[in-house]
């Protein structure tokens, strides 16, 4: 006989950054409806009220404290899958963090509810009122009409000075707060209209036409409606009738109002898709292709997670596309992972053109609704969402038959999440939540990274080759200008040297188009006095403040702090201010002066803030609109441009300085990729590089192409000084507003943990940016060169700051954890 427990208990993950887990009960009729994943509203704390996902469901009190019970259900089904869970837990184990973080990076806002304060009037006698101060008489009177939120407050008295007044009128019994919790996700609906049923024959239709003798226009849209072949009989979009027909609104509301048409509001999915006329049809593949996805279907029999190296414009998509279309043949789903929103453009027209309306998109540029809408569609697991491509958020999404994942240019440093927590890496997390799906993983890439090479090397991953470009074209050639010796020479004008100027207008010549690249955003990047040397600093933060032409203004590129372009220096007075350094901006200034004439782009975080400005920059791109793109980093990743034949690098020695043990790595696979954009459809492309080091190793491995000779080099290099991925580095940031007191807490850190580990510990020192947003930072970098096994040092580390959470003078700084910082 089973014996039933007489009390009934949910462990919820709170979307905060809580190190467990919390308790509360339930009755059991709740208990049968609940299951892991399903959202509850909780109470925590006083009084406020979170969206809880629930971890598990049990028979056991916790013994540390009394539970509370939980104020509401909030689904009719798990929101959130049990894989879903393990996977958050694994996240917050490996990168150091809580669930609740993991949580709420998952999570779409809209999901999200918490609870706001609202302020509720009590009534009142004369004397209490008379006795009211005249602010406090104006909420009162304020809150006879409705209740109020602290914000409406603020804006009634016109004072961010409010809590002593509502404390004033709680005191006095004349007011109350209350928690208000509501639905934040609205689904998006379209008015749609139909005949009414009852006229649904043809004698109630001579009905009709009798009853309207007196109104001849609506009597004429009727008959238009009919002669046109509509389907009034059933549902269709008032907008539909009202502007593709030129039927003007007020006739069709009149006949509703008249009851011969009804009306009623349908739910409708969000436009997440731009449509495009120039859709790719689908290609052949190359003999070099077809034996790439023959030797990809053999090594997924014994590999699950398989590298596929081709070389820029070998056609690594088209291989992509044919594994996609077995998947979902079998009723799959497929993740394609991208490391920027702006390839989203290019790929989602690519997998539309075969996939249609099975193609999903998710990324941070969509708004929390439409977020939503994707998070629904994914769990539901219809074929409408059966191809998600998105950035790396996208990887946390409700997968139930998820079996093929795609991390394309795996290489890149965009996925990894750097803040907020969690600060996971989502191709190193995608081949982990693979492996729980029993799902194959496809990394692609023309330049793999560093620990991908390492793994198809000593045979942890499978490889395949595709060593040529799609259609037979010849790489790029690479030519590295001597900038020192172009200066000398006084062959420069401005910041372009002679031969690339040349090769610019050669190109325009030829009809082709160019990209020029440099990875600095803005206008100049310092603005200095030549009087006095000063430079305008961000008051929040220590660095110079970076000149941005388009609005005249000197903006923080940390924190966002702005201030409009001053006339004189604050420091002297004088007038002589200068700008140093090249931006973007910059670069299309001296660009239109030189060629008046050509249509003149630029692709960087200010020219895209909206959401289709990428697609629309790169659909006039590809529409040969635009002559000369100028952009960051997000011009060479992946990009596809059939007619640009020249690339130019405005300076290289930028990114080949970066204080970083990766910056040659990252060197090579960005000026690689950036060349591969040059030349992809049928004749050779150029790529000049400008620079000040034209012997430096890098850029002469760039020139030949010599990856092997690169992976060798950084090898050695990172063995020696023990550097991933052949040791593992866990980095420790301290933050606080209190100089003196971030240099306290990071040195008893790092003496606790000195005496309790032996291996290698790096810090603490100051980073290259001391202060950000006002906060003072102090970095720890831990290497796991030692005995210790990486879930023993993590666990250490934890229990350090356990320990250093008790310290009262500690409190106020701020302390996260980065497990493989790079």
């Amino acid at each position: 006989m089973e014996i039933k427990p007489s009390k009934y208990f949910v462990d919820v993950i709170l979307p905060l950054a809580l190190q467990k887990t919390y308790t509360y009960i339930i009755n059991q009729k709740e208990a049968i409806i609940i299951k892991p994943g399903f959202r509850v509203a909780v109470q925590f704390g006083k009084q406020k009220i979170y969206t809880a996902i629930v971890k598990k469901v049990h028979s056991i009190s916790p013994e540390s404290y009394k539970p509370k019970p939980i104020t509401m259900i909030m689904d009719e089904y798990p929101l959130v899958t049990e894989i879903q869970l393990k996977f958050w837990e694994w996240i917050s184990n490996y990168y150091m963090c809580s669930e609740g973080e993991v949580l709420r990076s998952s999570l779409p806002s809209a999901l999200l509810i918490e609870s706001k304060s609202i302020i509720v009037k009590k009534e009142a006698i004369k004397s209490q009122i008379e006795n009211l101060s005249d602010l406090e008489f104006l909420i009162y009177e304020a809150l006879q009409q409705s209740n109020l939120t602290i914000n409406q407050i603020i804006k009634i008295v016109d004072s961010k000075k409010v809590m002593p007044l509502v404390l004033g009128l709680i005191e006095k019994k004349m007011a109350t707060i209350e928690q208000s919790f509501e639905e934040k996700f609205k689904p998006k609906k379209q008015r749609v209209i139909r005949l009414n049923k009852n006229y649904n024959n043809k004698n109630n239709l001579e009905h009709i036409f009798d009853s309207l003798k007196n109104a001849p226009k609506q009597k004429a849209v009727l008959m238009n409606l009919l002669k046109k072949r509509i389907k009034i009989d059933s549902w269709t979009p008032f907008v539909k009738l009202s502007n593709e027909l030129k039927i003007k609104a007020y006739y069709l509301k009149s006949l509703i109002d008249k009851g011969i048409l009804e009306e009623t509001y349908q739910e409708i999915n969000r436009v997440l898709i731009k449509k495009s006329a120039n859709l790719p049809g689908d290609k052949k593949l190359s003999l070099s292709q077809q034996n790439a996805l023959a030797d990809i279907k053999q090594k997924f029999k014994e590999k699950k997670v398989i590298l596929i190296e081709g070389v820029t414009s070998s056609g690594k998509t088209e291989v992509y596309i044919k594994l996609i279309k077995e998947e979902i043949s079998k009723g799959n789903q497929v993740l394609y992972l991208l490391p920027e929103i702006s390839l989203t453009s290019q790929i989602v027209q690519r997998l539309t053109s075969h996939f249609r309306e099975k193609v999903l998109v998710y990324h941070s540029k969509f708004s929390t609704h439409e977020r939503t809408e994707v998070w629904n569609q994914v769990l539901k697991n219809d074929m409408l969402g059966s191809v998600i491509v998105g950035a790396r958020s996208s990887l946390l999404l409700p997968f139930k038959k998820l079996s093929l994942l795609i991390v394309d240019e795996e290489h890149e440093n965009s996925f990894k999440q750097f803040d907020p927590a969690p600060r996971y890496q989502a191709r190193d997390s995608a081949i982990y939540l693979a492996r729980d799906l029993n799902a194959k993983v496809i990394l692609g890439s023309a330049t793999p990274s560093i620990e991908t090479a390492e793994n198809v090397r000593n045979g942890k991953y499978g490889w395949v080759k595709l060593n040529e470009r799609y259609g037979g074209v010849e790489l790029p050639k690479i030519e590295l200008v001597n900038l020192k010796a172009e200066y000398q020479k006084n062959t420069m004008s401005g910041i372009f040297s002679k031969q690339l100027l040349s090769k610019i207008k050669e190109t325009i010549n030829q009809k082709k188009q160019v990209i020029l690249f440099q990875n600095r955003r803005g206008y100049a990047p310092i603005l200095e006095c030549l009087s006095c040397g000063h430079s305008p600093q961000c008051v929040q933060c220590d660095v110079s403040l970076t000149y941005h032409q388009t609005t005249n203004k000197l903006k923080c590129h940390y924190c966002g702090y702005n201030k409009n372009m001053p006339t004189q220096c604050n420091a002297c007075g004088m007038t002589t201010l200068n700008k140093k350094g090249v931006g973007t901006q910059q670069i299309e200034e001296q660009i239109k002066k030189i060629f008046p004439d050509i249509n003149v782009a630029r692709m960087d975080w200010d020219s895209t803030r909206g959401k289709w400005d990428f697609d629309n920059i790169i659909e006039e791109f590809h529409e040969e609109k635009i002559q000369i793109l100028i952009g960051t980093q997000m011009v060479v990743k992946g990009l596809d441009f059939k007619n640009v034949l020249l690339v130019g690098v405005i300076n290289a020695d930028n990114i080949l300085n970066f204080p970083d043990f990766r910056a040659h790595e990252r060197s090579y696979q960005m000026l690689t990729q950036v060349a591969g954009r040059a030349g992809r459809l049928d004749k050779k492309g150029k790529v000049i590089i400008q620079t000040f080091q034209p012997d430096h190793p890098v850029l002469l491995q760039v020139l030949n192409y010599n990856y092997e000779q690169l992976f060798q080099t950084q090898k050695k290099e990172r063995i020696k000084y023990r550097y991933p991925p052949y040791y593992k580095m866990i980095k420790i940031t301290f933050k606080c507003r209190n100089y003196d007191n971030v240099n306290k807490a990071s040195a008893w850190f790092s003496n606790v943990i000195k005496s309790s580990y032996k291996g290698t510990i790096l810090g603490p020192v100051f980073p290259a940016i001391i202060r950000v947003r006002n906060q003072y930072q102090k970095q720890l970098i831990i290497k796991l060169d030692h005995e210790l096994k990486p879930n023993e040092l993590k666990k250490l580390v934890l229990n350090i700051y356990k320990s250093f959470q008790t310290i009262g003078e500690f409190r106020a700084t701020r302390v996260n954890f980065d497990a493989d910082p790079y």
